[in-house]
């Protein structure tokens, strides 16, 4: 009964894992009963990603709506899903939630687990919104019908996306250490709601640590070229190198902090920051820098490895991008044709191209079997159902082998003789990284001084 979620999960997480770059942190998930409880930025998608990263099935809750769609009703179903009747999709189901809350705490009870986003909605706010407090309830609740003997982990993930509506960006699951609630056991006795609300901001608290929080949309843009300057000026890392989203997830959410400090202890001091870094990526932007930065400098040897390399990949991968981006070319366009058609919500954007790649893609696949086939029996149908996919996977990574290249041969032409740029530049970074130093440290100041002043 087992294989058919599997199956189903592992199916639509590679799809996810494939559509973006995904970069997993943090511990496995424990066994036993376990809530997995997630930020909710990306509609559907969140889901799919939890299922490639997780490592075990979790049984989604999601709204019952999305249970009476024509396809993904039954794929819901078949993953083990429990509806949840909100309020403003229909105020006169929320009776029903009775018996959510039973299949919820039924599966707990049967050393499963279920996967939930407290924030109760998709939403593209650069900060987590309100939390509503149904994870906690189902959570104490399920250690009341055990008798607080059911060793219950709440396991909070944040999902962070580099820009959720495009493929092949970046995207950084973080999943956290495991906590319980028995110790509430006391304080649900007496009062469930009280127990239900500092639950919940354990919760939150936990899935905070797992995601940038931006007070304005605009800080995370200030926030990413900040971050990009300092490490690049302090040599951690080489000029032109991209590094992964989780990788630099600790250092952006340590400046998101520092900027929401300043704003709000020196202001003044915020608008002149601010304002350089809006300088230094107005520039970058000009010169169409993309990820990496400006190099003060190119040294022969670093360029000649660097073309060497770069080169025999492009010049080895070239025929099979070239078949696979040919026999492709038509599923790839799909999406944006439907995108354009329906114009969703930024929210739903990505679900709905990934579904439409997935179903182009099957029917493609299933096509190019029969055509096979009916062309040269078995042998060719199984060339045919391996050789376009393999193909299709080389022309992806290919593309954006070149996209890079071309990035960073385009910034090397554009400051060939160019010397008084390049110093433009380096005098930019060194100037912001020594204002970034003199912050850090009366952050750090003002804050070992809380502690004295409240003695």
């Amino acid at each position: 009964m087992d294989r058919i979620p599997r199956l189903i999960a592992g199916i639509t997480g590679t799809a996810a894992a494939l559509f973006y770059r995904v970069d997993r942190h943090g511990p496995p998930l424990p066994e036993g009963p376990l809530i997995v409880a997630a930020n909710h930025p990306n509609s559907l998608v969140d889901a799919l990603l939890i299922f490639r990263c997780g490592g075990r099935i979790t049984r989604p809750l999601g709204r019952a709506p999305l249970f009476d769609r024509l396809l993904l009703g039954p794929v819901l179903r078949a993953l083990g899903g429990i509806p949840v009747y909100r309020r403003e999709d229909d105020p006169e189901a929320t009776h029903r939630n009775e018996r959510m809350f039973r299949s919820a705490v039924d599966a707990l009870r049967g050393g499963g687990a279920i996967q939930i986003y407290p924030e109760g909605r998709s939403h593209s706010e650069p900060h987590l919104v309100e939390f509503r407090t149904g994870t906690a309830r189902i959570a104490l609740q399920a250690e009341e019908a055990a008798d607080w003997a059911l060793g219950l982990s709440i396991v909070p993930v944040g999902i962070t996306y580099a820009a959720k509506e495009l493929a092949r960006t970046e995207v950084a699951v973080r999943f956290g250490r495991a906590f319980g609630c028995a110790d509430l056991k006391r304080a649900f006795r007496e009062d469930p709601v009280a127990a239900g609300r500092r639950l919940t901001e354990r919760i939150e608290q936990g899935i905070r640590r797992q995601t940038l929080n931006f007070g304005r949309p605009r800080d995370r843009i200030l926030v990413e070229v900040a971050e990009q300057l300092y490490v690049r000026e302090l040599r951690w890392v080489p000029w032109r190198a991209r590094e992964r989203l989780g990788t630099r997830f600790p250092r952006l959410q340590r400046f998101a902090r520092g900027l929401e400090w300043i704003r709000g202890a020196h202001p003044e001091a915020h608008r002149r920051l601010v304002e350089k870094v809006a300088r230094y990526a107005q520039l970058s932007d000009e010169l169409r820098a993309g990820e990496g930065d400006v190099p003060p400098r190119y040294s022969f040897l670093p360029v000649a490895k660097y073309v060497l390399a770069r080169g025999t990949l492009l010049a080895l991968g070239l025929p099979f991008a070239a078949v696979g981006s040919l026999l492709w070319a038509p599923v790839v366009r799909l999406p944006g044709f439907v995108v354009r058609r329906v114009k969703p919500e930024l929210e739903v954007t990505a679900t709905i191209k990934l579904a439409t790649i997935l179903a182009g893609a099957f029917t493609a696949w299933i096509l190019g079997l029969v055509l096979g086939y009916l062309a040269g029996g078995l042998p060719v149908a199984a060339v045919a159902a391996v050789l376009p996919p393999a193909c299709g996977f080389v022309a992806m990574l290919w593309m954006e082998l070149a996209r890079e290249v071309r990035e960073d041969t385009a910034v090397f032409l554009r400051l060939r003789g160019r010397p008084d740029l390049r110093e433009h530049f380096a005098e930019l970074r060194s100037e912001l990284a020594e204002t970034f130093r003199h912050l850090e440290e009366q952050w750090i100041e003002e804050r070992q001084e809380r502690p004295r002043k409240g003695s």
